[in-house]
């Protein structure tokens, strides 16, 4: 096993662990950032894509990238950028840091679903049996009311999955062509970009009452949570065996229900457990590789 890229991976989903609770904790730990989720979504994305331009111009070097390249890239950034992490920091605000973490750490099976709508794959009784059992354990969390779990919460998860799962299916589909860096860099800035209407339409301008714990969190999403732990994720999958690349996902929920009790003391309802393994359960089925 090739040890550095299985370090890159575990650093990678040891900081995507850690998103949901950085913007919960700018919602209620201090900071006003939170509260205003679509500014929070598109300085997030803005941010990583301006650090990651220059080395993804780099890749690009030598490549015949046209004027259909960056309208594909700018339609990748809207769909998965745009829409996604509008409603994806939206419906933090309305869940607990754990079960918003919980839930989108699912959005793999979705992803194996949609695949053969765009990739040559089949869909199969194993990846219906994978979603059915995902949307149960969405249902089960869904009554959990006692524990401040809103509805309107994980609805707005579920959009957000499903679309970042048609997102990473077309991420995946151009990455031969352009490279994983130069597509997460250049739809994430697209992306961002492309919220600041929306963020200014809804929210206004809130950016001058930010204090110090809002631009180290907003600093911290977009550098580590999202531009380093994009790399260290693409480094580490791309250098290590597929099961133990699907394997990683399953780190996920855990070490974000860990970083939730240690900084926002969220507890673990009964609800929870049951709902948390009907979705495990079901990316295990999705994700676990069968030999025949």
């Amino acid at each position: 096993m090739n040890l550095r890229g299985f370090l890159s991976l575990l650093a990678g989903i040891v900081l995507f662990s850690t998103i949901e609770v950085a913007a919960k904790l700018m919602q209620h730990g201090g900071g006003i950032a939170g509260q205003y989720p679509f500014w929070l979504a598109s300085l997030r994305f803005i941010i990583t894509g301006l650090v990651l331009f220059v080395p993804a111009a780099h890749c690009l070097r030598g490549k015949a990238f046209t004027r259909r390249d960056a309208a594909a890239l700018a339609g990748l950034g809207l769909l998965g950028v745009t829409l996604m992490s509008s409603l994806y920091h939206l419906s933090i605000t309305f869940l607990p840091a754990n079960v918003a973490a919980l839930v989108f750490s699912c959005n793999p099976v979705f992803v194996v679903f949609f695949a053969p709508l765009v990739l040559p794959e089949k869909i199969t009784v194993r990846k219906l049996i994978a979603v059915a059992l995902c949307l149960t354990g969405i249902f089960a969390l869904a009554r959990d009311r006692a524990s401040g779990v809103s509805l309107t919460g994980l609805l707005l998860m579920l959009a957000a999955i499903i679309i970042f799962a048609f997102y990473t299916v077309l991420f995946k589909k151009m990455t031969p062509r352009c490279g994983a860096l130069p597509v997460t860099a250049f739809a994430g800035l697209a992306g961002g970009l492309c919220i600041l209407p929306l963020a200014l339409g809804v929210e206004g301008m809130p950016l001058a009452a930010y204090g110090l714990a809002d631009w180290l969190g907003i600093v911290y999403l977009a550098l580590m949570g999202t531009a380093l732990g994009y790399f260290l994720f693409i480094y580490g999958i791309s250098h290590v065996e597929a099961g133990i690349g699907s394997m990683a996902f399953f780190l996920k929920p855990f070490l974000a229900a860990l970083f939730a009790w240690m900084v926002l003391d969220e507890a673990l309802t009964f609800p929870m457990l049951i709902g948390g393994a009907f979705i495990l359960t079901g990316m295990i089925i999705a994700l676990v590789p069968v030999h025949r």
